[in-house]
Order: structure tokens, then C-alpha cells, then sequence
């Protein structure tokens, strides 16, 4: 072998030898940026967890309390549904109420005609003006006639002082009877005059003492 081989042997043992080595060194890297990627893996792993378990904790306690409120205002919506069928049931009660005191009020209204109607035509019946009229005129033709009656004949001075007492008596009746007819206005007993009087009776509130 001369020389020219054995060196191109050397460098091929060489180049080998050096190749292996930097394959070496680059296993060697790799296995050490493969360490260090699995470390950081699990850190990350390991904080991620960490987070998630704090994060669960904090949304844990904010669900806690959305559900908390949740759970009043259900509560509050239960009390005003309960309070809103309580008004309801007492305003159909109210209706029932009014309704049942129109109804009553209509059949008193009906009543108070009947019983206006009947005491007006009684006191009709009985305060006719004719009937005072009748029994004038009955005592008018009594005088009228008594006054024919002693237009002929003869009277002295006595009879003539007592028909001057019975003519005072009866002046004074006469009176009395327009008197009383003066104090005893007839009333109106109609609905109408009713319905009116109550209209204008103040109410409690405008009422003063």
C-alpha cells in the first residue's frame, strides 16, 4: 500500500469517527431539548391546573352567588305572583260587592218609587183643595141663605150683638184654617225631587262641625 492510500484511509477512519461524535453531541442535544420541553410541559400542565383549579374556585363562588340571587328573586317573584292573585280575588269580591249593592240599590230605587207614588197619591187623596173648597162653599151657602132669611124679618138689638160674636168666631176660624193651610206646604214626594235632595247633600268629608 503506498502512502497515498493509507492517508485517504485515515481521513475516511477520521471523518467516520468525527460524524459519530456530532451525531453523538446532537443525540445528546436532542435528549436535552426533549428534557426541557417535558419539563416545560409540566409546568404548563401543572399551572394550567393550578389556573384551572383557581378559576373553577372564583367561578365556583360567582355561580354560587348568581344562583343565591337567582333563588331570592324567584322567591320575590313567588310573593308578587301570591300578592297579585290575593288583589285579584279581593277586586272580584269588590265587583261581586258592587254589583250586588247596584243591584239592591236598583230595587230600592224601584221601592221608594212605589212607595213615593203611594204616599203622593194618599196625600193627594187627602189634601185635595176641593175638599176645603166643598166644605167653604157648604158654609157659604148656609150665610147666603141666613142672610136671605133675616133680610125679612124683624130683629132687635140683641140678636143683632150675637151674630156680631158669631160673625168674630168665624172670622177667627176662617183664619185658623188659612193659617194651618199656610203652615202645612205639600211636600214633593217624587223620585225626582229625591234623587236631587240626596245630590246635594254634602258627603262626610265635606261636611263641617
Amino acid at each position: 500500500m503506498d502512502r497515498t492510500e493509507s492517508e485517504d484511509i485515515r481521513e475516511e477512519t477520521g471523518s467516520a469517527a468525527r460524524s459519530r461524535v456530532a451525531g453523538a453531541a446532537v443525540a445528546s442535544e436532542l435528549e436535552s431539548i426533549r428534557e426541557r420541553a417535558l419539563e416545560v410541559l409540566a409546568n404548563y400542565r401543572k399551572t394550567k391546573a393550578v389556573i384551572r383549579k383557581e378559576v373553577r374556585k372564583e367561578y365556583a363562588t360567582e355561580i354560587r352567588h348568581l344562583e343565591n340571587e337567582r333563588s331570592q328573586r324567584e322567591m320575590v317573584i313567588k310573593e308578587k305572583m301570591a300578592e297579585i292573585d290575593r288583589l285579584r280575588d279581593t277586586i272580584e269580591s269588590l265587583n261581586n260587592e258592587v254589583f250586588g249593592l247596584r243591584s239592591k240599590s236598583k230595587l230600592w230605587e224601584h221601592e221608594c218609587a212605589r212607595i213615593s207614588d203611594t204616599y203622593h197619591r194618599t196625600v193627594l187623596y187627602y189634601s185635595n183643595p176641593g175638599l176645603v173648597e166643598v166644605q167653604l162653599q157648604v158654609i157659604s151657602e148656609y150665610v147666603d141663605a141666613l142672610a136671605r132669611f133675616v133680610s125679612v124679618h124683624k130683629w132687635d138689638r140683641d140678636t143683632a150683638d150675637m151674630a156680631e160674636r158669631y160673625r168674630d168666631s168665624i172670622h177667627a176660624k176662617l183664619h185658623e184654617v188659612i193659617r194651618g193651610i199656610d203652615m202645612n206646604p205639600k211636600e214633593d214626594t217624587s223620585l225626582a225631587s229625591a234623587r236631587n235632595n240626596v245630590g246635594t247633600v254634602p258627603a262626610d268629608n265635606d261636611t263641617k262641625i
